[in-house]
Formats: C-alpha cells, structure tokens, sequence
C-alpha cells in the first residue's frame, strides 16, 4: 500500500485530549531527550540487522496521535507488510485508503466477519492508522469497551462528554470484537449497539466493524433491522484463511532475541 502524506506532522492535540493522555501516560510530559517509545533516547535502533537514528520527535508524535485514537501499541508498530491474510480484505482495504474522500464523504464503513486469528483486528488498524494519518479523526475500541464507557456515563458528565465525542461523534469509528457480549446477552448491549449505530448513520459517519460472528448471528443477536443497516452503510466481507497468531507470536519472538526495535510507523 502506497504511503501518505502525513497531514497530522503539525497537528497537535486539543488540551483535553493531551490531558486525558497524559494521565494515563505521564511519561508523554516529557522531552524527547528523556522520552522516546522507539529508542528509550539512545538516538538509534535496531531493525532488520540495519542500525538506524531515530527520529523521537516524530516517534513520540505519532505514538501520541495513535494512542488517542485508541490504537494500541502492537499495531502502531505494523505495517501492510506485515499483514499476511486473505487477500481480498487486503485489496478491500487499499480500495479504502485510495478513495478515502469518496468513501468517507458517504458514510460508507467496514463490516469484517470471520473466523478469530484471519486478520480482521490487524487491518481494520492498519487502515485506521492511515486515516489516522491523513487527518480524520479516529477512534478504535473493543465493543465491549464501549459498553464500559457509555454505564461510565451514568456517573459521570465528563465520561458522557467523553463518549459521545469519541464513539458518537469521531469521524470513523473502529468496533473491534463485536459479539462477545452476547455470551451473557443484555438489553443494555443491544439497545447500546442501535443507538451509537443509528446515531453515526444518521450523521453519515463511517463506522468499522470486526466481529467472529456470521451474518445469520448478527442478524439472531442484534435483530434484522440493525443488519440491514449495517449492510446498507458498510462494505461487507468474510475473511478466508487460518489462523496466523501463532505465526505473529514467532516473529516478534525472532524479533526480540535479535535485539530489533520495530519503529513506529
């Protein structure tokens, strides 16, 4: 996939956002001279048997600007070439990413189904980091997350703020895992569910989903209503293949023994 234009190079988050952050995160506080994800300040790294200097400056940027758009470090340090899945997602993906304005522009989203460990989570944040990139403004969590953080709201003004801009009222939205909490089916998630998903549709908001279920279960979990929705509104595809985890464990194993520091890209 080819690379973008970094729009978010100057970009620098709102004072509530940076804050949020750096509570969770206080190391963010600091320089670059006392605090890079990549390096851990040494100015260099290690990748691919090649000795590189490291940027910290742009290290720290984008660790910041994925980390509030909830994508986690595992991720940030991936890239395309890495992704080793069904071919066909991938193309899906990269027909997304070329037309982002066209697709974005008509509140069109992702809806990935298949079997765990085929891929679904790697590339759903793989093309959200591009988007990351590219300026749009991007949230990715767990569904079962987002039912923490909207019962957080009852409690909270603040957290109810903090859910309506993040999961009502981001850009493009990532819903990972979607399914789980049928295990112990609620009212609450359901309702939850067709609430935040009416809502994003409505305002033409892009929403992507990832989930192990089949079109039959969403349809027995969240009702038809809210299927033919989500099919009306996303790109739908099965993921094929196996399940390539143990493969990822191995190299990041092979990675570590050999002393190399994937760089955040």
């Amino acid at each position: 996939m080819t690379s973008s234009a970094n729009l978010i190079q100057n970009k620098f988050l709102s004072d509530s956002d940076a804050d949020r952050l750096y509570e969770s995160y206080p190391e963010l506080r600091q320089s670059a001279d006392k605090f890079c994800p990549t390096c851990a300040t040494t100015k260099s790294y290690v990748w691919q048997g090649e000795t590189f200097p490291c940027d910290c400056d742009g290290q720290r940027h984008l660790y910041k600007h994925y980390l509030n758009a909830g994508i986690g470090v595992l991720y940030q340090r991936l890239t395309w070439d890495d992704y080793q899945g069904d071919e066909d997602a991938g193309t899906i993906a990269q027909q997304y990413r070329d037309g982002h304005l066209v697709f974005v522009n008509r509140g069109l989203g992702l809806l990935f189904l298949g079997p765990f460990g085929t891929g679904k989570t790697m590339i759903a944040n793989l093309l959200l980091k591009d988007l990351v990139k590219l300026g749009y403004r991007c949230f990715g969590t767990t569904f079962a997350s987002m039912i923490s953080m909207f019962t957080s709201g009852w409690k909270s003004l603040e957290e109810q703020q903090l859910f309506e801009q993040q999961i009502k009222n981001s850009q493009i939205l990532l819903l990972d895992d979607v399914g789980k909490e049928f295990k112990t089916k609620t009212n609450l998630a359901e309702s939850t569910f067709d609430d935040v998903l009416r809502t994003r549709i409505q305002a033409g908001r892009p929403t992507f989903m990832t989930t192990n279920m089949n079109q039959a279960d969403m349809q027995e979990g969240y009702g038809s209503a809210v299927l033919s929705l989500l099919q009306e509104v996303s790109i739908t595809h099965t993921f094929a293949g196996n399940d390539f985890r143990q493969k990822a464990r191995d190299r990041s194993l092979e990675e570590s023994l050999g002393g190399e520091i994937r760089p955040i890209v």
